[in-house]
């Protein structure tokens, strides 16, 4: 059997989880939950009504004046068509299901106005008259979903609850006896925060792959950092040492007087290794790596670069890294291997600084770092220009050239300060 509470106020999610792991969130202020099991447990369908009206009360669902509708049915959708249009506990005996549905209005049903229109026209104004009509009829005029329409009158529809998962939140805030300057100190409290959270998360398989940590100051002031991860992350004391480089690099600027953390809770990653190919890394591992070497270079010159809206040459921005998924790499070299074969431009960040001999307004010799020869062949100039109005402006007259130190090349003069540049080298 099914029950289903109706009602306004109250956590109804709350009260009918502790009967049954199996919820619906119907509509806002009605779930269904299954009650198949609960008779060996409190008895019979009056006792469990009795039951979750006495839970109800000690939630305060009827303080106050506040009432909630009950219905118990063979069936989740006809107990949700009592319980909100009929007002108290209803318990529906297996086989009388229309006998209860009969005089509810059909406006009840959740189908469209054109429906509801027509039965209007046929005097159809109650589930009972919708009960009788012949099922070959309904199912010629309007398909499936009159056949469906009839069943519902008839309370004899069965489906599978749309279970409900609970949000789960993994945060904790804790208030310090007395405020912290030292990092030590400050240490060992959010290692006592992870390891509690963590656990949390490993005992219902999740893993962490953002974590906001929020640091209450003594000048009243707050120092907030939200560190994302490559890869989900599960151990705490990796977790830790990361929070605790990031921290050397970005210290509060006063005494902290409470802590607070929050995880975002994602699927773990797993990796299948092969019988036969070398041992990797710890996917987990990367995230430290990551965080030692944005000490070293700035955190906002680690990450992967993503190309901004614009024709601007070169123009990316860093994003936090995110490996690609083994079925998007496999893929990507999939397609990479059935195409022709393609010429890439490795670029040098920054462009190397060069002398250019110029002959007939084409480039002639070329001389920077590592790159020196004679021009054999040339192809250009592109001329590109924008963003005037900035100071990113640009405007350069680009060139491919084939040197006779056996290399191809993509160079540019620069307009405005009539400077070379080497840009790239093809592969």
């Amino acid at each position: 059997m099914f029950a289903c509470i109706h009602s306004n106020h109250g956590d109804l999610f709350a009260l009918a989880s502790s009967f049954s792991p199996s919820v619906e969130r119907t509509s806002p202020g009605t779930v269904v939950f299954s009650i198949a099991g609960l008779g060996r447990l409190i008895g019979t369908p009056h006792q469990i009504a009795a039951e979750i009206g006495r839970c109800g009360a000690s939630l305060g669902m009827q303080a106050r004046g506040i009432q909630a509708n009950l219905a118990m049915a063979n069936n989740p959708d006809t107990a949700v068509l009592i319980a909100t249009n009929k007002p108290g506990v209803t318990i529906v005996p297996p086989g009388k299901e229309a006998d209860f549905l009969g005089h509810l209005p059909i406006e009840v049903l959740n189908t469209s106005p054109q429906l509801l229109e027509t039965f209007e026209r046929w005097g159809i104004r109650t589930l009972a008259a919708l009960a009788e009509l012949p099922e070959i009829g309904l199912a010629e005029r309007f398909g499936e979903a009159g056949v469906y329409l009839r069943r519902l009158a008839l309370g004899r529809t069965q489906r599978a609850l749309h279970i409900a998962t609970p949000e789960i939140k993994f945060e904790k805030r804790v208030e310090l006896d007395h405020p912290l300057e030292l990092l030590e100190p400050l240490l060992f409290v959010l290692s006592s925060i992870l390891n509690e959270l963590l656990s949390a998360m490993r005992r219902l398989s999740l893993a962490a792959n953002r974590i906001h940590l929020g640091l209450e100051l003594e000048n009243k002031s707050r120092h907030e950092r939200i560190l994302e991860f490559a890869a989900p992350i599960q151990d705490a004391s990796m977790l830790l040492k990361i929070l605790h480089l990031d921290l050397e690099a970005h210290p509060a600027a006063a005494a902290i007087t409470a802590v607070k953390i929050e995880l975002n809770p994602v699927a773990p990653q797993s990796v299948q290794h092969g019988l036969f190919l070398p041992s990797q890394p710890e996917p987990q591992k990367l995230q430290l790596v990551l965080t030692r070497i944005a000490g070293l270079v700035g955190e906002h010159n680690v990450g992967s670069p993503a190309p901004l809206d614009t024709h601007r040459p070169d123009a990316f921005v860093m994003l936090p890294f995110r490996p690609p998924a083994p079925a998007a790499t496999l893929a990507t070299a999939e397609i990479r291997r059935r195409t022709s074969l393609q010429i890439a431009l490795r670029m040098f960040r920054p462009a190397l600084q060069a002398n250019v001999r110029v002959k007939q307004e084409r480039p002639a010799e070329v001389a920077a770092t590592g790159v020196r020869g004679t021009v054999l062949t040339a192809s250009g100039p592109w001329r590109t220009a924008g963003e005037w109005w900035t100071e990113t402006r640009w405007m350069r007259d680009a060139w491919d050239i084939d040197l006779s130190d056996g290399g191809v090349y993509r160079i540019y003069l620069q307009l405005d300060l009539r400077r070379w540049f080497v840009e790239g080298v093809y592969d």
